[in-house]
């Protein structure tokens, strides 16, 4: 059983790692090998023309009616209503591409803070899988919408981890959000999707990093904690370069209590620290959710994972 928690663990380095917390959990079953077609190649930004005074009003109100549910997001059915008013104001103007990068979160964490919990060995939930797809294309399109240059750039052929040089500050939260969707959608696809993908994840956090170190709570940190953590020597495992990220993430916002418990499903794992591991998870468990009120539903979800991790303690220890 330690074999192959490890095994998987090795895959999920590979592959990347979500942007909230990601345990030690099941993999598709299957060699993957899916294959997606990004925004950009479907849609164009010249197309699109300037949303009337009349859409401009629905859209003001239908973005205030998902903010309303947003804010109860704890609760799956308003995290629902809040994704459906968004979709819908983006329908009457499809230029927000702030509304798009919030879209893709909350798609994000429909799969991994909701539907996600659903996944038993094996057999995942399909519809979290659906949602994580939702949410690349999502953040895909708030890029395309910030930055026609970058649209045009990748439908020329250019790499996705090249492009991103054209793109600023403002470009994080999508690129943040597609990564985290694009990494956790891979690994349920299987082995041969997360190798398709890996490289160009882990350059769009390397961005992320350069460009707003401490977006979503030090999130890039968190990420290249746990890669670093997780990955092989020869993919370039390092675990003080692991522990380096996940304390500088801490340090930063010791609040938000995704980062602990990727601190012991990873690091303290990889490390065999069983005190470490049951150490950050109490904590987690015991923990303020509100401690952040503005991340309090996610909180909760980190919660429920670490009690889980908690359960699994005699597997992952020898």
């Amino acid at each position: 059983m330690i074999r192959r928690t490890r095994l998987r663990s090795t895959v999920a380095a590979i592959g990347l790692l979500g942007a909230g917390s990601v345990g030690t959990g099941s993999l598709a079953a299957g060699c993957g090998g899916g294959s997606r077609t990004a925004a950009w190649e479907e849609t164009t930004t010249e197309s699109a023309a300037p949303a009337s005074a009349e859409q401009q009003s629905q859209h003001a109100q239908l973005v205030e009616q998902g903010n309303a549910a947003w804010e109860q997001r704890e609760d799956e059915q308003q995290l629902r209503a809040a994704i459906a008013a968004w979709t819908q104001a983006l329908e009457a103007d499809a230029s927000d591409w702030e509304l798009w990068h919030r879209l893709s979160r909350a798609q994000y964490f429909l799969a991994d803070g909701h539907l996600a919990f659903r996944d038993s060995g094996d057999a995942i939930d399909p519809e979290a899988t659906q949602m994580y797809q939702a949410a690349i294309t999502s953040a895909e399109r708030s890029l395309q919408a910030l930055s026609p240059q970058f649209a045009e750039r990748m439908r020329a052929g250019d790499r996705v981890d090249q492009a991103v040089a054209v793109l600023d500050a403002q470009a994080v939260p999508a690129l943040y959000w597609r990564a985290a969707a694009l990494g956790k959608w891979a690994r349920r696809d299987g082995f041969a999707t997360v190798l398709a993908y890996k490289d160009e994840i882990r350059g769009i956090m390397s961005r992320c990093l350069e460009l707003d170190r401490d977006y979503f709570y030090a999130g890039p940190d968190r990420y290249f904690g746990a890669f670093f953590a997780i990955a092989p020597t020869y993919a370039g495992g390092d675990l003080n370069r692991s522990r380096e990220h996940f304390e500088y993430s801490i340090s930063r916002y010791p609040g938000y209590l995704g980062t602990h418990v990727l601190y012991a499903t990873e690091y303290a794992v990889k490390m065999q620290d069983r005190a470490l591991f049951q150490r950050e998870l109490q904590l987690v468990v015991d923990g303020d959710a509100a401690a952040l009120p503005e991340v309090r539903a996610e909180n909760l979800a980190e919660q429920r994972k670490a009690r889980a991790a908690l359960e699994r303690i005699d597997s992952l220890f020898e």
